[in-house]
């Protein structure tokens, strides 16, 4: 007697298992969206990778310029550079020379007014203390009156010449720390000078040998209009100092990978 076939699984007798593998069964049955051949779904995709290995180069960084690597010597010129440059930073504010020089300026008139006004007084004094002036007493009374006017003026001109002198001495005090505080740091200021000089020096020759180049990097002939307008050439070497100075700056710090 034939065995008879299996029955087909009611709906309600459907297992959560197989209700998912029938559906996985028909997606892989079903078109691909990219090439429309049936069961692309179950070949194995070759993507390429998102990350590059760990030694895998990285081919969108640009090499780097020979000329733009520091040697030993240069980046102890920057170091002694940096140095002097931290300890400016720390001085101690000076007063504007506007203000030193007005003060001075301020103190010696009051001092040649409060002369003025003594000699004056010294002058009247010698006048009435002459026996003469007793037969004119109108004049002697007028230089009674000039002498009260002369020694309140002298009052005046000496509580004036006080206040300046006073503002003179605060502002020679701020001159006095700041320039003791620069000598006790003299040698580091010295040498910070003596390197900023050799940098120049060896900013040139750098400028002189990428200017030599038949093809000069586009930073070089672009960034920096390379050549120069005829009576220009003071102008752009500065000009390119200063970018010089900027780029071993960065390159001082840089990380290499």
């Amino acid at each position: 007697m034939a065995a008879e076939p299996a029955s087909t699984p009611l709906p309600a007798q459907v297992t959560p298992a197989q209700l998912i593998g029938e559906i996985s069964r028909l997606v892989r049955q079903l078109p691909c969206p990219h090439c429309g051949q049936e069961g692309a779904h179950s070949a194995p995709v070759h993507s390429q990778a998102l990350v590059p290995a760990a030694r895998e180069p990285y081919d969108d960084m640009a090499p780097i310029d020979p000329l733009d690597e520091i040697g030993d010597d240069e980046r102890w010129l920057w170091r002694l550079v940096e140095e002097a440059e931290r300890v400016a930073a720390a001085a101690p504010p000076g007063p504007d020379p506007r203000q030193v020089a007005l003060a001075e300026q301020r103190c010696q008139e009051a001092y040649e007014a409060e002369q003025k006004v003594q000699a004056r007084i010294h002058a009247t004094i010698a006048a009435l203390a002459q026996p003469s002036s007793w037969l004119r007493p109108r004049h002697r009374a007028a230089l009674a009156r000039h002498l009260r006017e002369d020694r309140a003026a002298a009052v005046l001109t000496a509580i004036q010449r006080g206040r300046i002198e006073e503002i003179r001495g605060r502002l020679r005090a701020v001159t006095n720390r700041r320039a003791d505080y620069l000598s006790a740091h003299r040698a580091t200021l010295e040498a910070g000078r003596n390197a900023r000089l050799e940098l120049t020096r060896v900013l040139d020759d750098l400028i002189d040998r990428y200017a030599r180049m038949s093809q000069p990097p586009a930073w070089f002939k672009f960034g920096l209009d390379y050549p120069p307008e005829p009576g220009q050439r003071r102008e752009w070497l500065q000009h390119a100092r200063e970018a010089m100075v900027e780029r071993r700056r960065a390159n001082l710090h840089r990380v290499l990978l």
